[in-house]
């Protein structure tokens, strides 16, 4: 049921018990997954590229896993748990995954873009499944050391075996997320929805955090007292609107001068117009054609703009920022 939200006690991990999981990958997601799944009494391995290429194989093993190579982790498992970076995935899937899925398995995601936009063409005799917590995966791993979770979503593509949800669920329950819920979705709404929030919010508001230093500078404000109301400011308060709501935030816990700027001139600062074009394009999937390319590309233009954004003001104030007032 779509919208429906799952729990701890909704989830059984028994339908895990047994079976092998293999983490492919044992990156940003990969190794605090990995972890978690194991300290929750999964029999999980690791596959991993070559070690004299990639650190992932070195880090696994470090950490106590057993690592094989993408084709014989694949062969090894009942559940195979893509955590590559999305532009990777489809040339390892080809080369190394399609051909040595069992029967029966289910081949799990960590987001849906491949599979949505048909660069990955799992065989019909595979469960495809996704399990996404929303957060960085070292706040994954710090919220289930600390006896919490993340908040995730769940989907389930194809179901031949009859239980993919409750397989993907159990991923959920072992990784802790169930520990504070887990919504299902479809695959299509996580993935333009994830790649919209990443455009829109994400990508908005490190823009606005970066105008307003910029403009408070140009203006003659202190470059230290520019970067701790474009940034600190808004971290102090994001916080408090999570756990009470934006309303009783603004209505009861900010300031009268806070409340009226907030109603009167927030909104003339954001291009509606621009958001609904961003949210078409993505639906459409020109979103998802352009990131492809510029991945296959080298990522030109990334490795561009990291240059300059690193030499940035900004980046330089905030380095001196941290060191000063004990952030870094």
């Amino acid at each position: 049921m779509l919208n429906q939200v799952y729990r701890d006690e909704d989830v059984n991990l028994e339908v895990l018990q047994g079976k092998t999981v293999a983490v492919l990958g044992y990156g940003i997601q990969g190794g605090p997954q990995a972890l978690c799944m194991r300290d929750s009494g999964i029999k999980v391995i690791v596959g991993a590229g070559p070690r004299d290429r990639f650190p992932d194989w070195d880090r696994a093993e470090k950490d106590g896993f057993e690592v094989y190579d993408f084709a014989e982790a694949t062969r090894r498992a009942d559940v195979v748990h893509m955590l590559l970076a999305d532009p990777a995935q489809p040339s390892v899937y080809r080369e190394f995954i399609h051909k040595n899925l069992k029967p029966n398995a289910t081949l799990s995601f960590a987001h849906g873009f491949n599979v949505l936009y048909g660069a990955i063409q799992p065989p019909p005799f595979v469960n495809v499944v996704l399990f996404v917590p929303n957060s960085p995966g070292h706040l994954v791993r710090d919220k289930y050391l600390a006896g919490s979770g993340i908040y995730g979503a769940v989907a389930v593509d194809k179901d031949v075996t009859g239980d993919a949800m409750q397989v993907v669920l159990a991923i959920a329950k072992a990784v802790g997320s169930t520990r504070v819920g887990v919504v299902e979705v479809e695959f299509d709404s996580e993935t333009e929805g994830d790649n919209f929030e990443e455009q829109v919010l994400y990508g908005g508001t490190i823009a606005l955090m970066r105008a307003v230093f910029e403009v408070m500078v140009e203006h003659g404000y202190p470059p230290y007292f520019a970067y701790a109301k474009s940034i600190r400011s808004l971290r102090s308060v994001l916080d408090v609107m999570d756990e009470m709501g934006i309303e009783e935030y603004i209505s009861n816990r900010s300031s009268r001068t806070c409340e009226f700027a907030v109603r009167m001139s927030g909104p003339r600062v954001i291009n509606r117009a621009e958001i609904e074009k961003i949210f078409n394009e993505t639906a459409q999937g020109d979103f998802a054609a352009r990131w492809m390319t510029e991945w296959q590309l080298g990522m030109f233009h990334l490795y561009r703009m990291r240059r300059t954004g690193s030499k940035s003001q900004m980046e330089q104030v905030g380095r001196e920022w941290r060191r000063l007032f004990g952030e870094g």
